[in-house]
């Protein structure tokens, strides 16, 4: 059996990645005690709520992994150096995909390596345009996000943008995928999953930023639910977030982050974070299969919308999206769904 197949988003799920936070530990060194709680609670709360995820998906039968960490000695001590904590291995759809048979790697997250290394001695197929020796900061999908691809089997959307341009789509198409796929241009300026979610054939969830797209034609007689008042904005009402203090970028739920923590982010954490008041994470979901989906938070249209479909909504919580700017989608990466290659549209 080949370790490496999923085709679509909605195929039964039996095989992911779920992202992985630095444990509080790894910030120990941080002197100020007010700034050292606030992140370690994020984090610590951060991990127990991809744990639940965990617990979740393997309840509907699927296997789950995780990345690894890297080390604690040698990440505290470039703290210490003043470069600024990398990004944890914590949102895998980001940097990789899996196109039918094949995964691909579009971003370096060395934490994945010891994962994909097991999926190529079983016997799949792990593309890595960096080349044998190392990851090559040259190369034509530096910078480029799996996330600005949708599977929907024989058609594959890609959004060119400041994410994915339309010449690292290219290499995409000629050097992954083959010429039974037909290829789609879906601009919706960055991350497309979190646009657009298909949850079955003929049901797909969308937001308020899928202006540039034609789904009427893309998805002809598809019913179609368009998401205009995201959950973040209940969240920051019932919370303490102060907008002028962060305008957008970033929010922790449930308290007001001190000055001295907002200083600390914005200055060693800056890749951590993205731009949440703009994010719609309730369409950011992991389908399961036809009948089952795991959203981070309630929302009564989308969850009204299900319903209607024969579908069972599952809440799994990240307290921490609105910090990591990183939903349901973000935090996994399917890497075998049972099934194959068919048509949809």
């Amino acid at each position: 059996m080949n370790p490496i197949n999923s085709y679509t988003s909605w195929q039964p799920l039996e095989e992911v990645i779920v992202g992985r936070a630095y444990t509080p530990d790894y910030f120990d060194f941080i002197e100020n005690a007010q700034v050292r709680n606030q992140l370690q609670q994020i984090l610590s709360e951060t991990e127990e709520d991809l744990g639940n995820l965990q617990k979740t998906i393997e309840t509907y039968g699927a296997r789950v992994r995780r990345p690894d960490l890297p080390n604690k000695h040698h990440f505290q001590q470039g703290q210490m150096q003043g470069q600024g904590a990398p990004l944890p291995p914590l949102t895998p759809r980001d940097w990789q995909i899996t196109l039918g048979d094949r995964l691909l790697r579009v971003l370096a997250m060395q934490e994945l390596d010891g994962l994909c290394k097991e999926y190529k001695q079983a016997g799949g197929t792990v593309i890595s345009p960096h080349g044998p020796t190392g990851w090559d900061e040259n190369c034509i999908l530096n910078q480029a996000s799996a996330s600005c691809i949708v599977r929907v089997g024989r058609d594959v959307f890609f959004d060119n943008s400041d994410f994915l341009r339309p010449d690292q789509t290219r290499w995409i198409v000629d050097n992954v995928l083959g010429p039974e796929y037909r290829i789609h241009e879906a601009i919706t300026d960055g991350h497309g999953d979190a646009v657009f979610a298909i949850l079955k054939p003929g049901v797909l969830l969308s937001s308020k930023h899928d202006v540039n797209l034609n789904l009427t034609a893309d998805f002809p007689g598809w019913d179609v639910c368009k998401i205009w008042d995201s959950s973040i904005w209940a969240a920051m009402e019932v919370g303490k977030f102060k907008y002028e203090q962060s305008p957008g970028a970033w929010y922790v739920q449930g308290q007001t982050p001190t000055a001295e923590f907002t200083e600390f982010v914005n200055t060693y954490l800056t890749k951590w974070t993205g731009f949440v008041a703009e994010t719609v994470f309730d369409v950011n979901c992991l389908v399961l299969d036809e009948s089952h989906v795991i959203f981070s938070a309630y929302n009564r249209e989308v969850f009204d919308y299900c319903r209607r479909h024969r579908i069972e909504p599952i809440i799994s919580e990240l307290r921490h999206s609105y910090f990591w700017d990183g939903g349901i989608s973000c935090c996994t990466q399917d890497i075998r769904r049972r099934g194959g290659l068919e048509t949809y549209l």
